[in-house]
């Protein structure tokens, strides 16, 4: 009996364009977890309250829609961004959640949090070049 199943992995597609391909979009992701590691300095900037004007500087006088809010984003926009740089399937997991949660709670709350519509544009963006780089990679692994 084996205990570890050993995985079959995809060939690669070969060809100057599936290389190129490949390294624009792993440089699409690693710029991704920069910026994501930019929204985690912002995050944890108003998360201790250096950042941030009024009821909203300092953690213990934000009302509890915006504790939620900022203690999830701190937590996940690291996570996303280490596993972003790494180009691994689990860090689009941790950014689509990330991103989710926070379309999600803009959207719900645009009274509390109006400040961040323009990051639901950037997330939107940034999730249609994730598709077209997904959707290139398929169509040249089906050519080769």
């Amino acid at each position: 009996m084996t205990l570890y199943a050993e995985e079959s992995a995809k060939p690669k597609p070969s060809g100057k364009t599936a290389a190129v391909t490949r390294f624009l979009y792993s440089t699409f992701l690693r710029l991704l977890s920069l910026a994501f590691v930019g929204l985690t300095i912002l995050a944890w900037l108003q998360l201790i309250g250096f950042w941030g004007e009024g009821p909203r500087s300092r953690f213990d006088l934000m009302d509890t829609q915006w504790k939620i809010y900022i203690a999830v984003l701190a937590v996940l926009y690291p996570v996303a961004a280490v596993g972003l740089w790494t180009t691994l399937s689990w860090g689009r997991v941790i950014w689509f959640i990330a991103i989710g949660f926070q379309i999600v709670a803009i959207m719900q709350f645009p009274e509390s949090f109006a400040v961040h519509q323009s990051v639901v544009l950037f997330h939107l963006i940034t999730l249609g070049f994730y598709l077209v780089f997904e959707l290139a990679l398929r169509v040249i692994e089906k050519k080769v």
